[in-house]
Formats: C-alpha cells, structure tokens, sequence
C-alpha cells in the first residue's frame, strides 16, 4: 500500500492488484470479509505513520480499476463525543472504473507509451483521448475494450504511467483537451 497525505483529515492510499492478490484478496469481494482486515491494516497504517487517528466516523471512497487496484481516499467524518471515543463507523463507497485511464507526469511519458500503445490501437475505435490538467498529461480510452485489449493495454499504459482517479469529464471541462480521438496514432506519427 502506498500511502499520500492530502491533507490533515485526508489520505489518498493506492493498493495494486497485485497486492491484493498477495493478501488473497479478490478485487470483487473487496466488500466482504476479507476487505475488513484490509480497512483494518489500512487504518492502523494511517494511525501510526500518518497520525490519521480512525476515532469517529471514517468515509473510505473506494475506486476500483479492475485490472490494477485500488485508490482509497480516507477522510475523517464528524467530531466523536467523548463516550464514542473507542467506536469507529466506517462509510464504504465504491466506484468501479471500467474504461482506462492513466496519468503522465512529463509528455515524454505519453509519447513512450504511444509507441509501445500503437500496434494495438486498430483493436480500439477511437484511439485514445489525450488531455492535459493541473499540469499533467492523461491518455483516455472511452469505449469498453475487449478484456484481453484492456490487459495488454493497462500493461503498456502502467510502464509509463499510473492510474487516477479523475473523470475524464473533469478533464474535458476544465482541462485542455490536446487530441480527441486516435491520440496514440498521432503521436506515434509525429515522433516514432
């Protein structure tokens, strides 16, 4: 687990798909029991690295992207009175992302992974979306790909890049939308 303090009352924490795996955790079940010990261990990592004390109510937004993980953003809830001091609520949300998106740091980033992206981009119908927000790059593939598409392009997209949690109507509202289809194609012309 890797763990972001966004502010004093959030943490933004991304768990892998491997991980998950490790702790013999399905990505589906992550509302069953096993998903307890993991808001467990995630809480008491929170506590004693991040002076995140888990006292009160809890909101864990969860996003889950099917083939890499887990983003979890950890916000305290309302104050606790003095008697409910030792009970923790936990609020569960949960957001399934099924389209790919992934986060560049720097454009060369982007155009890397649209080189290695390029031979695969005639199974896709658009291409790939690129924008730029907040001063990163996110490479975006709207349509529902067929899952073993989706695999071999998650795997060339997480060399280069890391999934977000951001919509990509966010994005395309208060961001510079670069190129809105066939993105990949266009920068493997331009620089391949």
């Amino acid at each position: 687990m890797r763990f972001e303090k966004q502010t004093k009352e959030h943490l933004r924490v991304y768990v892998t798909a491997n991980e998950l795996s490790l702790r013999g955790i399905a990505i589906d079940t992550i509302v069953g029991e096993s998903g307890q010990q993991l808001w467990k261990e995630l809480l008491e990592t929170a506590e004693s690295e991040f002076g995140f004390s888990p006292q009160g109510a809890v909101d864990l937004n969860v996003t889950m992207f099917p083939r890499d993980g887990l983003v979890i953003d950890v916000q305290k809830g309302e104050a606790v009175t003095e008697a409910d001091v030792e009970q923790v609520e936990i609020r569960l949300t949960i957001d399934v992302i099924h389209h790919l998106i992934y986060q560049f740091d720097d454009i060369e980033h982007v155009i890397d992974a649209s080189v290695r992206l390029f031979p695969h981009m005639h199974e896709t119908e658009q291409g790939g979306a690129l924008y730029f927000y907040e001063g990163r790059y996110y490479l975006h593939f709207v349509e529902v790909l067929p899952e073993k598409v989706e695999e071999r392009l998650a795997a060339i997209l997480s060399e280069y890049g890391k999934t977000t949690t951001i919509s990509p109507y966010v994005m395309m509202e208060y961001g510079k939308t670069i190129q809105s289809e066939q993105a990949v194609k266009e920068l493997y012309d331009a620089f391949a």
